[in-house]
């Protein structure tokens, strides 16, 4: 039964089975519902304490898709084709009291790998203003039910204050943020989306720029016969 309440608080963990040994309490039992990625040890040389915001690495080329097929709610990847999949987050208004106590109990266990505390690191540095909000709500990454952007900007901000973050050999998703800090390191992928942002994000932007491919090449083979008919006078 407790277990079934644990479910419905996280939707799609499954049928995932903990031991009794292992929980000692409900907050516990939720905490080891399943949700944990798989765990690795950081380079010494990465620094992972921040990465830009939806907005700002959308512009750099960088996609926000929905992660499909997976139950673990933390199970954040980066891929190689510049695309961030994380799972659906429905958010209501428990979701910050759950939250916090999540993460008040990381804080005060021994664990090494703090994943509540990293999910929290990424999703506030995703999160600075409604629009980033409002990017990955369209990706299907948050289902908002508070109603208000602000309000889920406001409850990522909030839920890191005074909270002591991972040792860097420990953070969850030293992966995703080395692999999108390589990406936006990038010029050509930088280059390459504002290309797509200023030139392809409609049927008459696209338009207006082929007509101004086309005329600069009209005018160059005009340029390059004038050239041959001078020499061929002479």
């Amino acid at each position: 039964m407790a277990l079934k309440f644990c479910q419905r608080i996280f939707p799609g963990s499954g049928n995932h089975r903990i031991p009794e040994k292992v929980c000692k309490h409900l907050l516990d039992m939720l905490y080891h519902t399943g949700h944990h990625p798989p765990a690795s040890r950081a380079p010494n040389d990465i620094d992972w304490y921040f990465i830009r915001n939806a907005k700002e690495l959308q512009e750099a080329g960088i996609k926000f898709k929905k992660r499909e097929g997976s139950w673990r709610l933390f199970d954040v990847v980066f891929l190689e084709n510049g695309t961030i999949e994380i799972p659906c987050l429905k958010i209501y208004d428990t979701t910050e009291s759950l939250f916090r106590n999540l993460v008040a109990y990381e804080q005060c266990s021994q664990c090494k790998h703090l994943y509540v505390t990293d999910y929290i690191t990424l999703m506030d540095c995703l999160i600075s203003s409604q629009e980033d909000v409002q990017i990955l709500r369209h990706s299907g990454i948050i289902e908002n039910g508070l109603g208000d952007d602000g309000m889920v900007c406001s409850l990522f901000n909030n839920l890191g204050t005074n909270v002591i973050l991972s040792h860097r050999r420990y953070f969850c998703y030293h992966k995703v943020f080395d692999g999108v800090t390589k990406h936006c390191n990038r010029k050509r992928n930088v280059w390459m989306a504002k290309l797509k942002h200023d030139y392809f994000n409609s049927p008459w932007a696209l338009l207006s720029f082929l007509a101004a491919v086309a005329l600069l090449l009209f005018t160059l083979v005009q340029t390059v016969f004038t050239v041959m008919s001078y020499f061929q006078k002479d």
